[in-house]
Parts: C-alpha cells; structure tokens; sequence
C-alpha cells in the first residue's frame, strides 16, 4: 500500500495549529499570559517537525505561485507578531511608569 503523500511543512504548521491553544493554560498555570503561547508554539513546532520527518520523508514541492503565496502569509503574520511584541513591551513600559 502507497503511502499518502503530503505538502512540504504540512505535519509542521498543523502542529503549531494545535500547540498554540494548548500553551495558553500552561501561561495561565505560570501566570505569564504572553509565554504560554510562545511555548505552546516551540513544542508544536517540536513535534510537527519529527512528524514530518517521520510520515512525509517525500513530501509534494509547491507550485511556485504557492509558495510565494506562503512566503507573503509568512512574512505578514511575522509582522504581525513583532507589532504585538513592540505593543506589549510598550504597554509594559507605560503601566511601570506610572
């Protein structure tokens, strides 16, 4: 039986999917909100990387159309990311200060 065949990251991103929920209460549990997220993240990552490894050894190549596609959701998304960082750090900043 021929095993299926998925795109290339596909094991990754759907274990971030599912590692971002489930660090929010650890965050809550350490009463760090904003790290709860980040490790969720790091151990999804973790673990989509080895299922990747381990299910998708000859994952399907993108079209270049969608792999530019994915390269701008990438870098909007870390956009995103970096605001909501800067955004925190100032609120931090300003709460402190007063």
């Amino acid at each position: 039986m021929q095993e299926k065949r998925y795109p290339k990251g596909y094991f990754i991103s759907h274990g971030m999917v599912v590692g971002l929920p489930l660090g929010i209460p650890i965050g809550i549990v350490l009463d760090m909100i904003v790290i709860g997220p980040l490790i969720g993240l790091a151990l999804g990552a973790g673990i989509g990387t080895y299922m990747e490894k381990k299910k998708n050894p000859d994952p399907l190549q993108l079209a270049p159309e969608d792999a530019r596609q994915r390269k701008r959701i990438i870098l909007a998304l870390s956009g995103f990311f970096l605001l909501g960082i800067l955004a925190f750090i100032a609120l931090l900043m300003m709460t402190d200060g007063m």
